[in-house]
């Protein structure tokens, strides 16, 4: 099933470009955005136009997911199209701390292939993959990079704790501070989409909004700021406006220099909402957490002339697909030892084909103090079908943990644990999650105490 899927999604992409060429191709990443904040999503009080309208043009996945409930991670996955447990277990958590960064010799990227495949290549926005020595974007195959490694003041450009300059032009520190961070990215992304070039372009444009530091938009050096509980979630229902407002000046560009209809459009988030500001419903859990609201994000992919619009797809899908999906777009190649983890979804988008309705996916998260040197899984979970398996660890020995199962279709908010009632599936679920536990810790890289890593 697996091999004719692949046969057909290839001679589909090759029918695409050989009729039209290759796409122009933007791949938006909010950061934090929860899965019930936006209005196509069912959100009562945020208004998300633009949003909205991609939607409406393109596909709509109601089981989107982010490859991990935390930003670093899904980022690293994105830009490789792999889980980051094949990295090394530091890889997922956070990158700061010491710990290691992503190679782009080890882990090639999105980037370079796209790169290779003969696209114009470029990030605006949030890096957050090699904190550890502040490595350029560039490095990693994108010709030009307007950006920030970590999470800083939205008009300061300066990271809160320790007041670093924290925004960068092709690595060099660049200073537009009293001009909110997204608007910068948006503008970029404008001018390169403006640019004159027999090329196709790829941008990766991962905003920064709506992740704290919580703050008005609306009011500039904004102090002190809000904290991330339900009291202050005006503000946040101002910055993911301001955040729509950003994302429909591209698409508005893209309309302007009339190349809307062969531009591939792709909008998704890192993680789901933080804890007590966000709105994750009818999901459970939060930010850092694997219930589904920490992994299922909103996703939408508009591709006018190839993608159907408005459709709802209900198919789980993940970050990794979306590198695959990117990928076939631009008749760019993954490196053969470096295979996609994800598939290319565009023949099922289309309704050409079905994905595998068995296919698994994995997640996980850990405790990781780097200086401290622990290193232990938190949670780990496998969604197959309707059915997800969930385990939560405790102390740092892998051997006691509980264990929980959901019927998703019946159960979207992980209330009803039925793991009594499904002995078999459980049994079915664990088993699985521990072949790719054993898989991973194959192509892992072992875990490196700070103090060495420093030498």
């Amino acid at each position: 099933m697996k091999k004719n899927l692949i046969i057909v999604s290839c001679l589909f992409v090759c029918n695409v470009a050989c009729a039209s060429g290759k796409p122009n191709i933007i791949l938006i990443l909010a950061d934090d955005l929860g899965y019930g904040d936006v209005g196509c999503y069912g959100c009562p009080d945020i208004k998300t136009p633009h949003m909205d309208k991609l939607a409406a043009q393109g596909v709509r996945c109601t089981d989107g997911y982010a490859a991990f409930p935390v930003c670093s991670p899904t980022r690293a996955a994105l830009l490789t199209g792999r889980y980051p447990a094949r990295f090394g277990p530091t890889y997922e958590d956070y990158y700061g701390g010491g710990s290691p960064e992503l190679d782009p010799v080890k882990h090639p990227t999105i980037g370079q292939m796209m790169k290779d495949a003969g696209y114009r290549t470029a990030c605006f926005g949030k890096w957050n993959v090699s904190n550890l020595n502040r490595r350029r974007a560039n490095d990693f195959g994108f010709d030009r990079w307007i950006g920030l490694h970590l999470n800083h003041d939205f008009y300061t450009h300066k990271i809160v704790r320790t007041g670093e300059l924290d925004m960068y032009e092709d690595g060099k520190p660049l200073n537009r501070e009293g001009v909110w961070s997204d608007t910068i990215f948006a503008d970029e992304a404008i001018r390169f989409i403006k640019a004159k070039s027999e090329n196709p372009f790829f941008i990766y444009l991962p905003f920064q909004a709506p992740h704290d530091p919580i703050q008005d938009p609306d009011v500039p050096f904004d102090k002190p700021r809000d904290k991330k509980k339900p009291e202050n979630r005006a503000t946040l229902i101002k910055m993911i406006e301001r955040l729509d407002l950003e994302i429909g000046r591209v698409l508005e560009a893209l309309d302007n220099q009339k190349i809307a209809e062969n531009t591939f459009v792709v909008l998704t988030s890192d993680n789901g909402g933080a804890q007590g500001i966000a709105r994750n419903r009818p999901l459970s859990g939060a930010k850092q957490m694997l219930q589904e609201g920490g992994i299922r994000v909103p996703l939408i992919l508009r591709w006018p002339g190839v993608l159907p619009a408005g459709k709802e797809f209900s198919a789980p899908v993940t970050t990794m697909d979306l590198t695959a999906t990117v990928a076939a777009a631009g008749a760019a190649e993954a490196h053969a030892d470096k295979p996609f983890d994800g598939v290319d979804l565009l023949s099922a988008l289309t309704g050409e084909s079905e994905l595998a309705p068995d296919r698994p996916l994995f997640f996980r998260r850990r405790n990781i103090k780097v200086h401290a040197n622990q290193n232990d899984i938190r949670q780990s979970a496998v969604r197959q079908g309707d059915w997800k398996y969930l385990r939560t660890y405790k102390g740092q020995s892998k051997r006691k943990f509980t264990a929980a199962l959901y019927n998703l279709k019946d159960d979207l908010a992980e209330e009803k644990n039925v793991k009594g009632s499904h002995p078999e599936k459980l049994q079915a679920l664990s088993d699985l999650l521990d072949q790719w536990e054993a898989e991973m810790s194959k192509t892992a890289i072992p875990f490196v105490p700070a103090s060495r890593e420093r030498n």
